[in-house]
């Protein structure tokens, strides 16, 4: 299949998901900055990519990724974008389409 049409079922699985994103949905667009995918949402949301996309998530560090539920606090959460933690890793959507071609997720 090809990225771009990976790039669409990503985009339909995304809104399905619940995670509304105001812009285009890009290969750049970030996960946790920009979707705002965090905590408990994070776990939820990469066990359901895989069971959808046949992706083998079971080595993934999640931890690696995403802050922990209720790291920011509620106040910080509208200022999310900018102060989340520079420790973690970035997670965009090419990652995503990556895994998606690969069949896993590491």
């Amino acid at each position: 299949m090809m990225r771009s049409e990976n790039l669409n079922l990503l985009k339909l699985f995304v809104d399905k998901q619940g995670f509304l994103y105001v812009e285009e949905l890009k290969e750049t667009t970030l996960l946790e900055c920009d979707l705002r995918i965090t905590g408990d949402d994070a776990v939820e949301f990469i066990l359901a990519f895989g069971q959808e996309f046949n992706v083998d998530v079971s080595k993934f560090k999640l931890d690696e990724y995403f802050e922990a539920e209720g790291a920011l606090g509620p106040f910080f959460s509208f200022f999310y974008k900018y102060v989340s933690s520079p420790l973690k890793k970035k997670m965009a959507i090419k990652d995503l389409l990556d895994a998606m071609e690969s069949h896993k997720m590491e």
